[in-house]
């Protein structure tokens, strides 16, 4: 069931386009930030990173079955498979943080109760691309990289603010 929300969000649909970042639509998190969030009861805050998941992952398909697909296509083999690499990085952050967030050790069987304590999320934050990487390129998918990290490290921050007793 659907929770009617207060919380600004974007149109993510992506506008028709070549190759290159202007195809991925709005990458925008359902909260503003870490100093908005904190202000959202737990649950409310797992819904976001669950919604703003979602959102990446759609915008990560498109871009990485269309136009990034023909893009990777045109770059010589290192770079290519650098980014090749660093797609499936992409979808194995997100299925992780999805797993996580879909957890029944999070949950009570009473829906209305409070969320139990937060188990650890079970993909490590992974280190930062070098700048020459493809993917960060005008030409790459960098905002999905970027967003992908940043909905692991939020996942990762309610797990460590979180993990103990609720």
């Amino acid at each position: 069931m659907a929770r009617p929300s207060s919380r600004r969000t974007r149109d993510t649909a992506a506008p028709p386009a070549a190759a290159g970042n202007s195809s991925l639509g709005s990458l925008t998190p359902s909260t503003s930030g870490p100093g908005e969030a904190r202000g959202l009861p737990l649950r409310d805050q797992m819904d976001a990173l669950y919604h703003d998941t979602i959102r990446v992952s759609e915008a990560a398909r498109r871009w990485f079955d269309g136009p990034g697909r023909l893009w990777r296509e045109e770059l010589p083999p290192e770079p290519a498979l650098a980014a090749a690499l660093e797609c499936l990085a992409v979808t194995t952050r997100l299925l992780g943080v999805m797993n996580w967030l879909l957890d029944p050790a999070h949950q009570s069987d009473d829906p209305a109760a409070p969320l139990l304590c937060l188990q650890p999320v079970p993909c490590p934050l992974p280190e930062p691309l070098p700048a020459s990487h493809p993917l960060l390129t005008d030409d790459g998918g960098g905002p999905i990289v970027r967003a992908s990290r940043d909905v692991l490290a939020r996942a990762h921050q309610l797990a460590n603010t979180h993990g103990d007793a609720l």
